[in-house]
C-alpha cells in the first residue's frame, strides 16, 4: 500500500475541513440583523426618537435619552412605541393626546398614528409629530 506524502495528506485535510465549513449552514450569512428604533415622549409634550440600534434596549434608553435632553430633566420620558426594520410614529394633539402606530412605511405609521391621537377627541386634529424607520 503506498504512503501519501504528508503534505498532501495535511493538505487534504485542510480541503476538506474547509469544505465542511462551507457546507455547515451554521456558518452561512445569517443576513441583516436586528434594526431596532423606538419612540419616547411625555405628557407635558416632547420626544424624542431613535433607530437602526441593535436591539430593543439600546434603542428605547437612546430615545429616552433624545427625549429626556428635550424635556431638560430626566425621567420624564416614556417609551410610546418601538419597533425593528420597520417604522414608527407618534401624533400629538392640543391638550396631551396621542397616538402611535407601527407600519411598513413612514407615512402609513403617521396617518395611523394621527387616526389613533383622533380618537381621544381632541379640540383640533392630531399631527405627526414624528415619523421614523429603521432599516430593514
Amino acid at each position: 500500500m503506498p504512503l501519501i506524502d504528508r503534505s498532501l495528506f495535511v493538505a487534504l485535510l485542510l480541503c476538506c475541513a474547509l469544505a465542511g465549513i462551507a457546507a455547515d449552514p451554521a456558518h452561512a450569512d445569517p443576513g441583516p440583523g436586528p434594526s431596532w428604533g423606538a419612540i419616547a415622549s411625555r405628557d407635558a409634550g416632547g420626544y424624542g426618537y431613535s433607530f437602526n440600534h441593535p436591539s430593543r434596549a439600546a434603542a428605547e434608553l437612546a430615545a429616552r435619552a433624545q427625549c429626556d435632553r428635550a424635556a431638560g430633566r430626566s425621567g420624564t420620558c416614556a417609551i410610546r412605541a418601538y419597533f425593528d426594520r420597520s417604522c414608527g410614529a407618534l401624533a400629538t394633539g392640543n391638550y396631551g393626546e396621542w397616538g402611535t402606530a407601527i407600519a411598513s412605511t413612514a407615512a402609513a405609521a403617521g396617518k395611523a398614528a394621527a387616526v389613533q391621537c383622533d380618537s381621544h377627541l381632541p379640540t383640533q386634529p392630531c399631527k405627526v409629530v414624528v415619523s421614523i424607520c429603521s432599516p430593514r
